[in-house]
Parts: C-alpha cells; sequence; structure tokens
C-alpha cells in the first residue's frame, strides 16, 4: 500500500460508496484533502496512513478476507469485531451510514463504549465463558444503541444476530441488524451451538 495511497484512497471509498465529503468526515480531513490524495498531489501524514490501514483491514486468510468482503459490500448494518476485546475489523457501508462516529472505532476495542444490551452481553460471565469454550453459535439480540458514541439518541430498535466463530485460537463475532417492529422486546438469547448444528 505504501507510495500508492491515491489508488487506496479511491479504491476505499468507491467500494464503500462515500462521496469524497462522506471519506474526509471519516478521517478527519477537508474534502478538498481526499481530492488531493486522490490525484497523487499530496500524501497522508503517518497518522493518516495508520487509520487507512485500520479502514483496509486486509486479513491474512482466505475465510476472513471473504467474511470481509462480504460485510463490505453488504446491503446491511453489519459489522465483524475479534477478540480479545471486542475489537472493530470491519464495517459494511450501511452500518457506517447509520453511525458515522464508527469509523473513529476501527481497531479499537468497543468495550470501554458498551452500553444496554451489548454491556448485560459483556457482563453476562457464564454466556461469556460458553462463547469461549465454543458452546454459543450465535446470539439473537434486540436493541437499541448499544455503544456511547455522538449518535446513541437517534438509533433505534434493532434486531440483530451476532454469529461467533473460531479462527487460528482467535474468537471474532459478525453482527448483521435489520430494524425491528417498534413494539419489540429488547434483550438477548443465545443459540447453543447443538440447537444450530441440529435446527430443522
Amino acid at each position: 500500500m505504501d507510495g500508492d495511497w491515491k489508488t487506496f484512497v479511491r479504491r476505499y471509498r468507491l467500494r464503500h460508496g462515500l462521496s469524497q465529503a462522506r471519506m474526509a468526515d471519516v478521517m478527519g480531513v477537508a474534502q478538498r484533502t481526499i481530492s488531493r490524495w486522490e490525484r497523487g498531489e499530496d500524501s497522508p501524514s503517518v497518522v493518516q496512513q495508520k487509520r487507512l490501514r485500520d479502514l483496509g483491514w486486509a486479513p491474512a486468510s482466505s475465510l476472513l478476507r471473504s467474511l470481509s468482503a462480504s460485510i463490505s459490500l453488504c446491503p446491511a448494518p453489519r459489522a465483524l469485531t475479534r477478540t480479545p476485546g471486542l475489537t472493530l475489523q470491519r464495517l459494511s457501508a450501511p452500518a457506517l451510514a447509520k453511525r458515522p462516529s464508527m469509523a473513529d472505532w476501527i481497531g479499537r476495542d468497543l468495550a470501554p463504549i458498551a452500553t444496554g444490551v451489548l454491556e448485560e452481553i459483556l457482563d453476562d460471565g457464564v454466556l461469556q465463558r460458553a462463547i469461549a469454550n465454543g458452546e454459543i453459535q450465535s446470539l439473537v439480540t434486540t436493541t437499541r444503541s448499544v455503544l456511547q458514541t455522538a449518535e446513541h439518541d437517534s438509533i433505534g430498535l434493532f434486531r440483530t444476530t451476532i454469529t461467533y466463530f473460531f479462527h487460528e485460537g482467535t474468537i471474532y463475532n459478525d453482527a448483521i441488524g435489520f430494524p425491528a417492529p417498534p413494539d419489540a422486546q429488547c434483550g438477548y438469547s443465545p443459540v447453543a451451538m447443538d440447537d444450530a448444528l441440529f435446527d430443522g
């Protein structure tokens, strides 16, 4: 990627359906800066290059590369995180549109800003041990905003399926959400690995 930032910035922006102005918001720079980067008239600073690397996270394994591409192209809010912690790896464009400040959290642990149902999930020691032991395949959740970000108060009710999987000794989770009915009850329910494997 070094030396070819103009190609990387343009490809990333177009792949995620971002205008130069929206990409500028994601990067915390002026729109004209994105334009200069894409024309090769200027290069990102070292700090900005790290940010771009985090945004363009390219996993080594073919499984994670495929999953990362799938998330990038997903038409619904979707995110990939890994443990330890709850480190945000990849977001779909609709997830970023729903909560633009999440661009600041790519590569960072989300646990410190968890609230509501997500905080309950992270604090549920029995559930966390079952996930770590590979006994839980997924969680089905109904939530309002689960992260204390600038958009916290504007996030509606969502039904989200969080799927857990192990890869090379690391636990990942793939969360995809859709708007929930306004009368849905917030909460979460685990799907045991056995239930998932032998369901109808």
